[in-house]
């Protein structure tokens, strides 16, 4: 590739990075305003649940979404705030996989090793917490 063309591809990879990042905050967010919204309307107060299910402590996080999803299937507040939160994390999950899958089509194997080696470790902070 001449440096004019790889230049510009690389401007592409930032815009679409920029944007995936920005979309990934904008709907987290507004996820989780609709969830605090509808949780005041439903029980009137924003009090913080004691439940201990509601707690993420001794489980790593895929098992807690799942358990979490089983005792809140019927909440809708609570699951629109949670399902904010996870957008919230799986966006630079997202980042990482955009730039492994530029690298390869780049052809330059050293980055995307590097960035499957940080996604590994990503993925496995989430399994062992």
């Amino acid at each position: 590739m001449n440096g004019r063309n790889a230049s510009g591809i690389e401007s592409r990879l930032e815009t679409a990075v920029s944007y995936l990042l920005i979309t990934g905050v904008v709907v987290s967010l507004l996820l989780e305003i609709a969830g605090v919204c509808l949780y005041l309307r439903e029980c009137g107060s924003l009090a913080i649940s004691q439940e201990s299910s509601a707690y993420i402590q001794g489980q790593n996080f895929f098992s807690f979404l799942y358990s979490f999803w089983n005792d809140y299937a019927g909440n809708t507040a609570v699951l629109l705030m949670i399902a904010g939160v996870v957008i919230l994390l799986l966006t630079p999950f997202t980042r990482i996989i955009l730039s492994a899958v530029y690298f390869g089509w780049a052809k330059n194997w050293k980055y995307v090793f590097i960035t499957l080696f940080v996604l590994v470790v990503i993925s496995l902070s989430l399994v062992f917490h």
